[in-house]
């Protein structure tokens, strides 16, 4: 079975301000989206708009999700629907009710995101759109006070909640669990609870295109992948490359376009790929002030609605790969990770260093003697 290819998608009008709204611009947006070749959308629950109490969930923020989905079914979209987006575009975006107390460990913060979760999934299930559920956006970026395994309690039970839609569910980190043997929800973790294996790949926030050049830096979705797969109770679960994108304010000597080509190329051939989810679908108008300036340009569509070279280079590389998915190369030796080791960027450049033209070397864990 072939991947999947899509787009995060953030509404050209009012960025996801727009679930406050009654327009239609959802349908206008998503059928741009489709007719650039993509196959769904992973949407974002902005959490204040949906739970503005922490014992009451928003009925019209659930209606108007519903709506979104209906769109996209005429589009021919399938959605992720992600819940809890306390980290979204470099803002912390936490309900008011929730900025005095820790939303992982105190007991009526968690009851709170475990009733939006579950209202959130038991208004899509059934839905012919729904493809998934994630609980959370990054939620790990908010777990920096926490240690090693202690936000796992937090993603198990919201886990447990979004299982009402009866969809595939998983939980949206970013690359630290990969990188590091320290994150609050662990490698192990999430191998073993999500039913889609989540890699945020960003050359930039990763320290690749620091470390190892724009001439190599465009691999780290693989590098991830690889490491995602190694870890046990993985390697049979679609890999999803939930998150991937480029900005041309991190480039001086590869050309943008030339940068994402490659970057989809490398990622299409990954064993064990179930989809690929580029940030963004559309830039973020200038009129919302605030944003850190990166995220005015991560899209495929800029804010009037025009299709960027970008966007017409990645559509054109995706019609492609639907057409002649790409035969894996044979890797070289595989760089064993040993046992108790994190897989830092000092790692990540001993594997960029040995990977060839097409495919990066494979990753394998230490097999303990036992």
């Amino acid at each position: 079975m072939s991947a999947r290819f899509g787009v995060n998608y953030l509404p050209r009008e009012n960025w996801w301000y727009a679930w406050a709204e009654d327009d239609d611009t959802f349908a206008e947006d998503l059928h741009q989206i489709a007719s650039l070749g993509f196959d769904h959308v992973r949407v974002q629950c902005l959490w204040p708009l949906f739970q503005p109490n922490p014992l009451w969930v928003s009925p019209r923020a659930l209606r108007r999700l519903v709506h979104l989905l209906d769109r996209a079914a005429e589009n021919g979209l399938d959605v992720c629907v992600t819940v809890l987006d306390g980290w979204l575009s470099g803002f912390d975006f936490r309900p008011g009710w929730l900025k005095e107390v820790d939303p992982f460990t105190d007991p009526e913060a968690v009851n709170a995101a475990e009733l939006l979760v579950g209202a959130v999934a038991r208004a899509v299930e059934g839905h012919p759109a729904l493809w998934c559920v994630d609980v959370a956006n990054e939620p790990n970026v908010l777990m920096k006070h926490l240690k090693a395994g202690e936000g796992e309690a937090w993603a198990a039970r919201m886990l447990r909640a979004a299982r009402a839609a009866a969809v595939p569910v998983t939980v949206g980190v970013d690359h630290v669990p990969w990188m590091s043997d320290d994150a609050p929800i662990g490698r192990a973790f999430l191998a073993g609870a999500c039913d889609l294996i989540p890699v945020h790949a960003w050359p930039y926030f990763t320290g690749a295109l620091a470390r190892v050049g724009e001439e190599r830096a465009w691999a780290i979705p693989d590098h991830l992948s690889q490491v995602a797969r190694a870890t046990p109770g993985a390697a049979d679960k679609p890999l999803w490359i939930q998150e991937v994108g480029v900005s041309p304010l991190w480039l001086t000597d590869v050309a943008v376009e030339d940068f994402a080509e490659r970057m989809l190329r490398r990622a299409a051939a990954i064993p064990g790929l179930g989809a690929v989810t580029w940030w963004a679908s559309h830039d973020i108008s200038r009129r919302f002030t605030g944003f850190d300036e990166l995220e005015y340009g991560l899209g495929l569509i800029d804010a009037e609605g025009r299709t960027k070279p970008i966007g017409s280079r990645v559509a054109e590389v995706v019609a492609e790969l639907r057409d002649r998915p790409p035969v894996p190369s044979a890797a070289e030796p595989a760089i064993v990770l040993p046992t108790g080791r994190a897989p830092d960027i000092a790692f990540a450049e001993q594997w960029f260093a040995h990977m060839g033209a097409s495919a990066g070397p494979a990753i394998e864990l230490e097999r303990s003697a036992s």
